[in-house]
């Protein structure tokens, strides 16, 4: 079976699912995030997936989160990481963030940056966090970073600007998986550099409803449509 190098997923439905199950949008995150855990537990240890991307919080929405809301959202994950830091570490996979840090507490910033330090190995497996992120002040960053080490921009090439971006070493992503489908048949700006050739695969699956088992058929449909997949040809 061939696998996508890299996939990306965008869950979606949190708040609502929330409302409709009486659960507070805490409990409903919580349910979330470790359905994710699952999902990246079978990725690294069922699939010959090398990275595995995760876009919890776009920057657009989290500005739009009550801070109560918001300041949950930067605390949950020390409630809920053990399992992740296990699954990380004995499948020798790679913590990577991908951020607009000027919104990210202080504190957050440094837990996300010693899991990078903590979980560093010499493996090409990623799981990459995408968390307060957008596609727009990714721009801005690689923007300002060129600008400050390349004082003619006219001059720029390609190279320099794909090695400006964050996750400038890793491969581009193949597969795409949004949940809710029947309201977001879009990918809202994500990752726009990485995904310009991926496969897009849209599940009526609210989250956290996504499981192992849908999980496989979209991987299975990407297989199958491996021998159609003519780019560069």
């Amino acid at each position: 079976m061939l696998y996508p190098k890299h996939l990306a997923i965008i869950p979606d439905w949190n708040r609502t699912r929330a409302k409709t199950n009486n659960k507070t949008i805490p409990e409903a995150y919580m349910i979330s995030y470790q359905k994710w855990v699952e999902l990246i537990n079978y990725t690294f240890t069922q699939t010959d997936i090398k990275i595995f991307t995760l876009w919890w919080l776009s920057t657009d929405n989290g500005k739009k989160r009550p801070k109560e809301e918001f300041d949950f959202l930067m605390n949950m994950y020390k409630l809920v990481d053990d399992d992740l830091d296990t699954i990380l570490v004995n499948n020798k996979v790679n913590f990577k963030r991908i951020w607009n840090p000027d919104w990210i507490t202080q504190d957050f910033k440094e837990y996300l940056n010693k899991k990078v330090e903590m979980t560093k190995c010499n493996s090409d497996k990623y799981f990459v966090f995408a968390i307060n992120y957008w596609w727009r002040d990714e721009i801005i960053r690689w923007i300002q970073k060129l600008s400050k080490d390349k004082k003619d921009l006219s001059e720029i090439s390609e190279e320099e600007i794909s090695k400006s971006l964050e996750l400038w070493d890793i491969e581009t992503i193949e597969l795409v998986i949004r949940t809710k489908w029947d309201q977001a048949q879009r990918t809202s700006g994500f990752m726009s550099r990485w995904i310009w050739y991926a496969e897009l695969y849209f599940t009526a699956k609210k989250c956290p409803e996504f499981g192992v088992e849908e999980y496989k058929e979209a991987l299975n449909r990407f297989d199958k449509m491996a021998d159609k997949r003519n780019y560069w040809k």
